[in-house]
């Protein structure tokens, strides 16, 4: 099983590296392609439809915990039971999505009055399509929490990476061809559907996996309930937080702004994705430790190990762009995405916290400690909305991220932290020493790069590769001298020298 965690993170690093450049690349060939117009209706179309994942009730956060439960019992009848009863609630959950997709469909003017003739065409279009998308992919995601479960890493990921390149590759041509938002979505459903019979033949043949779908345990299913529908409560925030910003922007102000913010989310969204690598590999382990009653220092160390790691590559990332993101944003996209910088920083900056401290919210579920969290989240969220109504009309793009980034500082910032070290059992305390031993360097490596690239004009990408490149190599450097101690360091420098010769 080490190998298996060892080799999921190195494929996703490699994933999410692959997944950044193709996004990198295809992002301005799409928005080229379609449209600042076209863009922002495939962007207002696609926020709707994932308030529809919400549907899953929170049962994804849930399989996992009452997998290990039923391992540890050692009876695989117990395990192909789990598997039925989570299943059935899958498909359900799939015929309610279709409907709930058909009431959508004839209230389409729920996109607002902004639209004209012609995008509510294309958006019922969008609709269809990705209604039947997310259907299919609830039944899948049973395969998929089953193979982590199994801490069956590599194959996940290396279906991940094929998918990846796999997208640009068929929906470029389309584009061309003329087919727009309505052929980009369609790839997107043929992928879903030969990712489901790939890893249907691998939980089957491969894992050897059993599913009891005749089983029904209407106490358990009370119980999985009462568990769920707290992270069901934490989705809704999510998704609040994820989604209403488009929402909004396309409602108040039309689909040009949903479009300049979509490239500043996506931008925040590589950068949240990779918070995810290192986590979900040690989900399985904290679950195995809360169950087997292990006490708060061990949780502590692994909740602190997995945020230094990420604390490493979220501060890589967010220098950076502060550094040179601007440019990035200008030479990528356009001058006319300029607001999209600002829009991604801040989304980042929100998004920081949350991402180094990642496994504290499998932590939590494991011990079925999260309705506060999540009650607190939502309340917060709401508030969100209400922030981000006032700030649009002020603001517009900008204005919608900071009431983000106000919400999720509340939130996680302080709330949480609070609720990790009072409630949880972990020693925050000691969590934030040891970020804060990274964080400051880093603060002071900034301000001196952002000194000396005041009389450096970046316009061109040799320029801004070349850059990047040389502050990566000091953030790399300082970063082994600074941080990593005695241990650390001969562990890189064997690996080095493997690697040398």
């Amino acid at each position: 099983m080490k190998k298996q965690i060892t080799g999921g993170i190195i494929l996703s690093f490699f994933s999410q590296i692959i997944g950044i450049i193709v996004g990198l690349v295809y992002t301005p060939v799409m928005i080229k392609s379609l449209g600042q117009n076209e863009y922002g209706l495939y962007q207002l179309v696609l926020s709707v439809i994932n308030y529809l994942n919400l549907m899953n009730l929170g049962f994804n956060g849930a399989y996992i915990r009452y997998y290990v439960i039923a391992r540890t019992k050692g009876d695989d009848n117990e395990v192909a039971n789990v598997n039925g009863m989570f299943m059935r609630v899958f498909l359900v959950i799939a015929c309610l999505c279709l409907f709930a997709g058909i009431v959508l469909l004839f209230n389409i003017n729920i996109l607002g009055n902004q639209l004209t003739t012609t995008d509510y065409v294309i958006a019922r279009k969008l609709l269809i399509i990705m209604v039947i998308n997310l259907a299919i992919s609830f039944p899948n995601s049973l395969y998929v929490a089953f193979m982590s479960a199994n801490e069956r890493f590599v194959y996940q990921k290396a279906i991940v990476i094929l998918l990846n390149i796999a997208i640009p590759i068929l929906n470029i041509p389309l584009l061309h061809m003329g087919f727009g938002s309505v052929g980009v979505v369609s790839v997107t459903l043929l992928l879903t559907v030969i990712r489901l019979i790939l890893n249907m033949w691998y939980c089957y043949v491969k894992l050897e996996m059993k599913i009891n779908i005749k089983y029904f345990d209407n106490l358990i299913f009370k119980e999985l309930l009462g568990y769920t529908f707290f992270i069901f409560l934490s989705d809704i925030v999510d998704q609040l937080n994820s989604n209403v910003d488009k929402f909004l922007l396309g409602r108040i102000i039309g689909t040009i702004p949903v479009a300049v913010y979509s490239v500043g989310y996506n931008l925040k969204n590589y950068y949240t994705t990779v918070s995810w690598i290192v986590p979900e590999m040690y989900v399985p382990k904290a679950n195995r430790l809360v169950i087997s009653n292990s006490d708060s220092e061990d949780l502590t160390d692994v909740f602190t190990k997995v945020g230094k790691i990420n604390n490493y590559l979220m501060l890589l990332v967010l220098s950076g762009f502060i550094l040179i993101g601007r440019q990035f944003v200008n030479l990528w996209v356009g001058n006319e995405y300029d607001i999209s910088y600002f829009a991604a920083l801040i989304l980042m900056l929100a998004g920081y916290i949350p991402a180094i401290q990642t496994l504290g919210v499998n932590i939590q579920n494991a011990k079925n400690m999260h309705k506060m969290r999540s009650i607190v989240y939502f309340l917060i969220a709401c508030l969100n909305v209400l922030i981000s109504i006032v700030l649009i009309n002020k603001w517009g793009v900008v204005g919608t991220c900071l009431g983000t980034l106000f919400a999720t500082l509340i939130g996680h910032g302080f709330f949480m932290n609070w609720y990790y070290h009072k409630r949880i059992g972990l020693n925050v305390i000691y969590f934030w020493k040891e970020m804060l031993k990274w964080i400051v360097p880093v603060v002071i490596m900034t301000f001196i790069g952002y000194v000396l690239l005041q009389n450096i004009i970046i316009n061109n990408w040799f320029k801004l590769i070349s850059i990047a490149c040389i502050y990566g190599l000091i953030y790399i450097i300082v970063l082994f001298i600074v941080e990593l101690d005695y241990s650390q360091k001969s562990i890189v420098m064997s690996k080095l020298k493997a690697i040398i010769k």
